[in-house]
């Protein structure tokens, strides 16, 4: 705690970039709205806010964690002792840039981006239709529907490496596959995406389409989207759906405390009241243990965990 302390005053008297807040209320800061503190929250204003960041919790060995929308992530604890950071100011720019290419800050929502591309008379990211978050989420976590994932239309990325060096890749300079990519291994500044020219009828469409597969996830409950990727049938090497496999194994409505199993959608994980870290992560492993038991098939978090035991989590 001390070091954490030290950090801050630091960060207050020798950066601009930086809104520094201590002892931090989460709670709302995250789609599950579960009670979690952290012992510092910083609003990061631009690049030399967050190069400063960087460097003075590195050096202090103190953890550091971005938290975008605050959707598909779960504290493990209800205390979090280091440094949680959001990006705002310039990481919420939006421009068009020409060649049907948008720019995009890190910081910028999903809706209100493709929102912004239509009115600009653009598409090609109607697979985002209520996919919640940010563009920097988005790109770390390859978010998508269906067989489409943000990084397939990626030009440029500029990211900022945890040494505080800014780099700019392409998207063939980067490894991405299904809900996952490298660029996870940076803090994403940026990013430019090339799209195609608007076709109303076409786009309207393809909105409906993703909206109408969508009815039976609990958007008005606090929940972290989808708990689990869908992993593959180890005798088809089909994809299968992991919310099937959940509901197939009785477990629909099932709850520890206030987290439970939805009863709309069996790939989420919601909370009733005042569930913490510990009750999630235990129906988390539960729900693991019992597919696996019943199927043969383990499956992997799309949820973040942080700071928790669980496999893919992000690590503090």
């Amino acid at each position: 705690m001390r070091r954490v302390n030290t950090l801050r005053s630091t960060l207050e008297r020798t950066s601009p970039g930086l809104q520094i807040r201590p002892n931090f209320d989460l709670t709302k800061k995250t789609s599950m709205r579960m009670y979690t503190r952290a012992a510092v929250y910083a609003k990061v204003e631009n690049p030399l806010g967050l190069r400063d960041l960087m460097h003075e919790s590195g050096e202090r060995g103190i953890p550091a964690f971005l938290l975008g929308g605050g959707f598909n992530t779960i504290f493990a604890q209800s205390y979090f002792e280091g440094i949680v950071y959001s990006l705002e100011g310039s990481f919420k720019d939006l421009e068009y840039i020409g060649n049907n290419i948008v720019r995009a800050g890190s910081g910028v929502k999903l809706p209100q981006l493709l929102s912004y591309v239509r009115k600009q008379g653009l598409m090609g990211l109607e697979f985002l239709t209520m996919v919640p978050g940010t563009v920097g989420g988005a790109l770390a976590g390859n978010a998508g529907a269906g067989n489409w994932g943000l990084c397939d239309l990626v030009e440029r990325v500029s990211l900022m490496t945890r040494d505080g060096y800014i780099a700019n890749v392409c998207r063939n300079q980067f490894r991405y596959s299904y809900r996952h990519s490298d660029l996870r291994d940076a803090t994403i500044l940026e990013a430019d995406l090339r799209l195609w020219p608007l076709n109303r009828g076409e786009s309207d469409r393809r909105i409906e389409e993703y909206k109408s597969k969508k009815t039976n996830q609990p958007y008005n409950t606090p929940s972290s989207g989808c708990i689990f990727k869908n992993p593959k049938d180890p005798a088809t090497g089909l994809p299968v759906s992991a919310g099937k496999l959940i509901d197939q194994c009785g477990l629909k409505g099932y709850r520890i405390r206030s987290a439970a199993v939805s009863k709309g959608h069996a790939n989420f994980i919601v909370n009733h009241g005042d569930s913490c870290g510990e009750d999630f992560l235990a129906l988390i492993s539960l729900i693991r243990d019992i597919v696996y038991s019943n199927t043969g098939i383990e499956l992997e978090m799309e949820a973040q965990i942080v700071g928790g035991p669980l496999n893919s989590v992000v690590l503090t």
